[in-house]
């Protein structure tokens, strides 16, 4: 369950046009209803969830699947609650109805304020795309997820630029950075290499990353070019 609280309120000058698009993967989520339904043969894609009005404490989520024709559905689809209401030559929509409030992905960005764009689901992860108001909030959100997950892939940022600012669009696309680049780069974050003065040197870094100061400062130097590249052309 997510406190409403937890999240930093929007500024009433707070617009759109100012928010950063995210792209997040979820591995392992806790209580999603259409996570389960993706398989090697079949993928989970187009999915709009919205709650029931009146005093109903239910939402619905609606999902396509798409697969071979001739596979078989998931074993999931047959489960109390799933219910096939349209089905067209590789694809068929279904529709869960399931209590609000259990601490799934979408309440999580629902109750921070976020707009979700997309949501499809790979062979391993829930992969969302949502608008978040600054980096701020999306730091407090990234740690709800990660809370209730188990382990999440920020893989990609684009910040829109102001009104009345030439500069074009700020992009991030983590797909750009190596496994061990992006390593590199959270563990000196995290021990304050980055911080001025600093709280860890790279002897420091390199020591946690069991390398050499120099093996270090060459993945931080590959990795640094990349997104400055992204950032700067």
């Amino acid at each position: 369950m997510f406190a409403s609280d937890s999240f930093r309120r929007r500024p009433e000058h707070s617009s759109m046009g100012d928010h950063i698009l995210s792209e997040v993967a979820v591995f392992g989520p806790e209580s999603c209803c259409v996570e389960p339904h993706a398989t090697d043969s079949w993928t989970v894609t187009d999915v709009d969830r919205s709650r029931l009005g009146g005093d109903s404490n239910e939402v619905h989520a609606v999902f396509t699947l798409t697969g071979d024709p001739g596979a078989t559905l998931p074993a999931s689809v047959d489960r109390a609650g799933v219910e096939r209401v349209f089905s067209y030559d590789d694809r068929h929509v279904f529709r869960v109805t399931r209590p609000d409030g259990q601490g799934c992905v979408c309440d999580c960005l629902e109750r921070a304020g976020c707009v979700v764009r997309d949501i499809t689901v790979e062979p391993e992860s829930l992969v969302v795309t949502f608008l978040v108001e600054d980096a701020d909030l999306l730091g407090t959100v990234l740690d709800e997820l990660r809370a209730t997950a188990d382990c999440i892939q920020l893989r990609r940022l684009v910040e829109s630029a102001r009104a009345n600012d030439e500069a074009r669009p700020i992009v991030f696309d983590r797909a750009t950075l190596t496994d061990r680049q992006e390593e590199v780069l959270r563990v000196a974050l995290e021990m304050g290499y980055f911080e001025h003065p600093r709280d860890a040197t790279a002897g420091d870094v390199a020591a946690k990353l069991d390398i050499t100061t120099t093996t270090f400062t060459e993945h931080l130097a590959a990795a640094q070019g990349k997104l400055l590249t992204g950032v700067l052309g």
